[in-house]
């Protein structure tokens, strides 16, 4: 599914949009060990960690987008990390429950 359909179904904020790749599959933690461990490539990653380790682990595991909820805040050199490395950032006031719900359906039809 392309990022632009998630981001549109799922009504989320564009903080960073660097190109509107496929996504196969997602990932839900807040535990960067836990995300290195078992997160797929080409995948959309769920949490509220808003920092720049965030953008190294999505680096390091070929993740394509990072999903930030609860309405947290986007620091610039986050945003600015993220855009060098071509890594999208979107951002939504719904928890990670809801928002994971929301993409396993789209995925899954």
């Amino acid at each position: 599914m392309k990022l632009s359909e998630i981001i549109d179904k799922c009504k989320l904020e564009k903080v960073a949009l660097c190109s509107d790749c496929e996504i196969e599959t997602g990932y839900c933690s807040d535990l960067m060990s836990d995300v290195m461990a078992h997160a797929a490539p080409n995948c959309i990653w769920v949490t509220i960690q808003a920092h720049k380790n965030s953008i190294a682990v999505a680096l390091i595991k070929d993740i394509r987008a990072i999903i930030f909820t609860n309405d947290v805040a986007v620091e610039p050199e986050v945003i600015k990390k993220a855009k060098e490395e071509k890594i999208n950032l979107l951002r939504t006031k719904k928890d990670s429950f809801t928002v994971c719900g929301e993409i396993y359906g789209m995925l899954e039809d």
